[in-house]
């Protein structure tokens, strides 16, 4: 298999990051920090989620104001803004605040779908009519993919059938979730070799979390796979709430800097990138977890 030649930033802290976050965020905080991200070169940015869940949204009741401020910004800079959706309704809501790069999620464990108040069934009605809203671009986001953390089986036949009937449904990428960051790199190997016989690495993106440390090395494996499109969180922050013990995303931070040990390239400024990482860290009292921020805040 051979590495790619670039490499699709797509930034979540602003949504998987912050999104269990014990402190509430101030809205200009936020602006402040995502216009930073916007800075350092990302390609897309996720900037929340639209949900009627409490315990989804206690960090988002800011977008109208997120996004008024944040897509003018972007545009000039030529940065795409998503956001998660749970169901039509949701969408409807991203769509009418000019988001519409919307990615609506769909498990693969039953269990784990019902921290969402949702089912298969539901989620692909859903998709089909978001699908239909005029302007709409919609990414599949697939969870739990490679393993869920309630007990119940994930098969890759179930992922792959509910890709292709996703795709069938209008959605335009499949964006595949190591949910509770439970695989390695062997597992993210066969997984993708599977799903590329059905797909192109351009039709998918790949989410993973860190939770059992082996965060970094399945990205590599990602790589080695073709997988092109990454989604990332600034400072390795992250972790689904309805997850227990869940961990962060892999770092942007370390990951730009393995693109740039492996002579893989991204739009990212990684120096950028640290500095936001590090001034996050500072502005909001989160604590330095990312390898690449922790070397740098030891060399200041």
């Amino acid at each position: 298999m051979k590495f790619p030649t670039h490499v699709n930033i797509h930034e979540v802290c602003p949504r998987d990051g912050w999104q269990r976050y014990h402190q509430l965020l101030p809205t200009d905080i936020k602006i402040s920090l995502i216009k930073s991200m916007i800075d350092y070169g990302c390609n897309e940015i996720e900037l929340g989620v639209f949900s009627r869940i409490p315990k989804l949204t206690r960090q988002y009741q800011d977008m109208e104001a997120l996004a008024a401020a944040i897509l003018p910004y972007a545009k000039e800079q030529g940065v795409k803004i998503t956001s998660l959706v749970n169901d039509y309704e949701d969408a409807r809501r991203s769509l009418d605040l000019g988001i519409s790069n919307v990615s609506c999620f769909l498990s693969v464990s039953e269990e784990f779908a019902k921290g969402f108040d949702t089912t298969a069934d539901k989620s692909f009605a859903d998709l089909a009519a978001i699908a239909k809203l005029p302007g709409a671009n919609v990414t599949l986001a697939l969870g739990a993919v490679f393993g869920s953390p309630f007990g119940d089986e994930t098969p890759v036949s179930r992922s792959i059938a509910y890709a292709r009937r996703g795709i069938e449904l209008g959605a335009s990428a499949i964006g595949l979730a190591d949910s509770a960051g439970m695989a390695a790199p062997d597992q993210i190997r066969s997984t993708l070799c599977v799903f590329l016989d059905s797909f192109s690495p351009s039709q998918l993106s790949i989410h993973l979390h860190d939770t059992e440390g082996f965060g970094m090395a399945n990205a590599y494996a990602a790589l080695e796979c073709g997988i092109t499109d990454f989604d990332t969180s600034l400072g390795a922050m992250g972790g689904c709430p309805v997850i227990p013990n869940a961990r962060g995303n892999i770092a942007t931070e370390d990951f730009v800097n393995l693109l740039n040990k492996l002579g893989i390239g991204s739009d990212v400024d990684l120096g950028k990138c640290v500095a936001a990482s590090l001034a996050m860290s500072r502005r909001i009292g989160n604590p330095v977890i990312s390898a690449k921020a922790e070397l740098a805040k030891v060399q200041q």
